[in-house]
């Protein structure tokens, strides 16, 4: 083993959940403080990033003591597949112990299991209600990998129970083939037609009678398809009375054995032959050909059958996909992701009703799929939303979702920073950084400008940015002014000092950081959009050839605005009129698409009785791109702000009635009663609105990043930045997952510390410090 490498110093560059996770991997082996240095640089006064929250800090009257309500950036929920970011949260709090916000981790998350998609059917809003079953799983001990074949398996079970548990469409199914005079079919000979093996038709002899479905028929199958009527006689006199019974007249015959034939093959489809897949593919085709020949009814009609039909037709086309594209072998999704989602779902049989569907839509909206916010033109890479639907919906450990018991800030980042600090990790808030600057040789990083935004009137003693609400530690909505020299100024002006475009940078102290200096490695977690602004050197050093790839990624991988609003409510979920209990909601009015009940937040702040709320409505969706103007176009954080305002009052004045019936007016059944809404200085009507919360995600390090069709070839890997001391971390790079998300945040985190640790150690060393923790890649 090589001896151990003198002191590093590392700039971290940015506070949101990459920054913070690999300062945290790098600190969590012991005698961290004699092998490196480092140094935390944030903007403004709070760490998070786009997860970043705040406590509302304004005077309460009469009482004068604030509400400490919550504000965050949008709707943050950790998915039950989140296990490296559920391992680091769950280290986080064993190590604060009672120090900790929560005694541990259940205490932070609480498993939620209701997700209901809004359908627009026939002039008409129908809401499909969708319960997650629970497992005994723990999304903090991991659920394991998830290989493409128990992918394809999942999918055909969710066909066969969706067709087994409709009677409607089974029904309907025996009604039409009746009243169309069918033939009752011999099943094993429409399975000799339709099943084309080496080109040659099997054809079965005239001694094989109509056969109930056996389980050992699969067995059969497995062994030499192309001789599998022969042991079809053989099983007959084998098998006697032992046989599966199953409706031979049913079109679930084909789908039954399809299920049944991938459930009996192994994971490994190394293992596979060709013919098997053909097989499967075979009996889905004649399946879904049935199916759809038995239906002429206007499907709209029924609600159910709709919903069915619909799950059948994507699940097909997914499983279809898979085999014809041949990812099924390789196990690589990212071949598909030149093709946009719905366009290669339509490739491969989906119907147009299907693609426009809720259950398509959903997942538009989950990761903010709207480049220009465009809602109108969707985009999302195929392979990346697979791998998002696998993950979200069948590897979830626990429950599908888990809600964060107070804001992100109190729940996530608070927790990491105490961490932090009680290790020996600094932080320089009130830091912005404006650019990176290169060597002469452009191979490396040779300073950082930064500007300081304030001066601490304590300067020998860091920033003290939390507050404590209910003994939760709470990052507040403004900064602590009482510690700064410059407080006053700031309060009464009232800047923020995290837009891009403040008028306060002018007043900025420059702070140049130099190589050997002040860093020796740098690591860049501030998101894509601000990577234009600040690492302009880097994209344009024509003499090292990583300059191109950095033009790519920053050209190529798309961003959004994006906005979040939240809503304080005099009454509670039932009184408002929802049908069911507490819901996360997707595929609804764009752009505000996704609304949650939060109301389990309201006893994390500190209302008076007089005007205590009983519900708590989170909203969030795109905007409309007005691009990044120049950081000198000083109103234009004012302008979308007015604009987002306007479109969210239009929403509640026309949408809101079909979420909360009973929350409108006799005069506008579709409107919010703005009464409902909780105002403390007691306006009338829609001016209650503006005492709520409502913010647009303009800024550059704040905008979404995207993962549009043709863009995950132009990700950079962590170690890949084409510059010698620079590592890349963040939901933007490759990391393996590369979608905007918390998990993908923090498995680029570990990459990027592991990547590090190779540079300071010898590799084997630096798996033993940093582990096989991130699964993924």
């Amino acid at each position: 083993m090589a001896s151990a490498p003198k002191l590093k110093k590392i700039a971290i560059l940015g506070g949101g959940v990459a920054s913070l996770t690999t300062a945290f991997e790098l600190t969590s082996q012991p005698g961290w403080n004699a092998l490196y240095d480092i140094t935390v640089y944030q903007q403004g006064w709070r760490l998070g990033g786009k997860g970043a929250s705040g406590r509302s800090v304004e005077p309460n009257p009469p009482y004068h003591e604030p509400t400490y309500r919550i504000e965050e950036h949008g709707l943050h929920i950790f998915f039950g597949f989140y296990e490296n970011a559920f391992r680091l949260m769950k280290q986080c709090y064993d190590e604060l112990g009672e120090d900790g916000p929560f005694l541990s981790i259940e205490d932070a998350f609480k498993p939620h299991s209701l997700i209901v998609l809004e359908e627009y059917i026939n002039g008409r809003w129908v809401q499909w209600p969708f319960n997650f079953p629970t497992n005994r799983l723990l999304p903090w001990e991991g659920g394991g990998y998830f290989s493409m074949w128990e992918h394809i398996c999942s999918l055909l079970k969710l066909m066969h129970d969706g067709f087994e548990g409709s009677n409607s469409l089974k029904s309907q199914c025996s009604v039409n083939r009746l009243s169309s005079n069918q033939q009752i079919p011999n099943w094993l000979e429409l399975l000799a037609k339709q099943i084309d093996i080496g080109g040659e038709t099997l054809k079965l002899t005239s001694e094989i009678a109509p056969l109930h479905l056996p389980d050992q028929l699969v067995q059969l199958l497995l062994k030499e398809p192309a001789r599998w009527c022969q042991w079809l006689e053989n099983a007959m006199k084998q098998i006697g009375t032992t046989l599966d019974t199953i409706d031979l007249t049913s079109e679930g015959t084909f789908l039954a054995l399809a299920y049944k034939l991938a459930k009996s093959m192994p994971d490994d489809t190394r293992t596979h032959r060709p013919e098997h897949h053909r097989i499967i593919l075979k009996l889905l085709e004649q399946f879904m050909q049935r199916l759809k020949s038995s239906i002429e009814a206007e499907l709209e009609q029924d609600d159910d059958t709709f919903r069915i039909l619909v799950l059948l037709d994507l699940a097909f086309a997914n499983i279809r996909g898979l085999f014809v594209d041949e990812v099924i072998y390789s196990g690589s999704l990212e071949s598909l992701d030149e093709y946009d989602y719905r366009e290669w779902l339509q490739k491969h049989g989906a119907g147009e009703t299907s693609i426009n569907s809720a259950f398509i839509r959903v997942l538009y909206d989950l990761v903010y799929a709207f480049p220009g916010g465009n809602v109108h033109q969707p985009r999302l890479a195929a392979g990346t939303a697979i791998r998002i639907l696998t993950t979200v919906i069948f590897q979830y450990s626990g429950a599908i979702m888990w809600k964060m018991q107070a804001g992100m800030g109190d729940t996530i980042f608070a927790p990491l920073y105490k961490v932090l600090k009680r290790r020996g990790v600094k932080f320089e808030f009130f830091h912005r950084v404006k650019q990176l600057h290169l060597d002469d040789s452009q191979q490396s990083i040779a300073s950082i400008s930064l500007g300081r935004q304030v001066n601490l009137k304590e300067p020998a003693r860091e920033y003290e940015p939390l507050i404590k609400v209910k003994r939760l530690l709470c990052w507040p909505s403004k900064p602590r002014y009482e510690q700064i020299v410059e407080g006053e100024e700031l309060q009464q002006q009232q800047v923020n000092l995290e837009s891009f475009w403040s008028p306060w940078q002018d007043k900025e102290t420059p702070v140049t950081l130099n190589v050997g200096e002040d860093f020796d490695l740098v690591i860049l977690g501030i998101s894509l959009g601000a990577l234009p602004f600040i690492c302009g050197d880097l994209i344009n050093a024509e003499k090292n050839p990583a300059h191109q790839k950095w033009a790519n990624m920053v050209n190529q991988i798309e961003t959004v605005p994006t906005q979040g609003g939240q809503l304080w409510l005099k009454s509670n979920l039932q009184q408002l009129g929802w049908r069911g209990g507490s819901p996360v909601v997707g595929s609804y009015v764009e752009p505000l698409d996704t609304y949650a009940d939060m109301s389990d937040l309201i006893q994390r702040e500190n209302w008076s009785s007089e005007h205590y709320p009983y519900n708590l409505a989170y909203f969030t969706g795109v905007i409309a791109d007005s691009g990044i103007p120049p950081s000198s176009d000083r109103d234009f954080p004012k302008r979308e702000q007015e604009k987002v305002e306007q479109q969210a009052i239009n929403f509640l004045e026309n949408q809101i009635g079909n979420l909360w019936p009973k929350a409108t007016t006799p005069e506008n059944p579709q409107g919010l009663n703005w009464d409902l809404l909780v105002d403390l200085k007691n306006q009338q009507g829609q001016k209650r609105f503006y005492s709520q919360y409502w913010r647009v995600n303009i800024d550059p390090s704040e905008r979404y990043v995207l993962s549009v069709p043709g863009s995950t070839k132009y990700r950079l890997k962590t170690d890949e930045s084409g510059f010698a001391n620079l590592y890349l971390t963040g939901d933007w790079i490759d990391n393996g997952y590369n979608s905007g998300c918390v998990e993908a945040t923090v498995m680029s985190a570990m990459q990027a510390a592991r990547a590090i640790l190779k540079q300071i150690f010898e590799i084997e060393y630096a798996k033993q410090i940093i582990g096989e923790r991130d699964a993924w890649f």
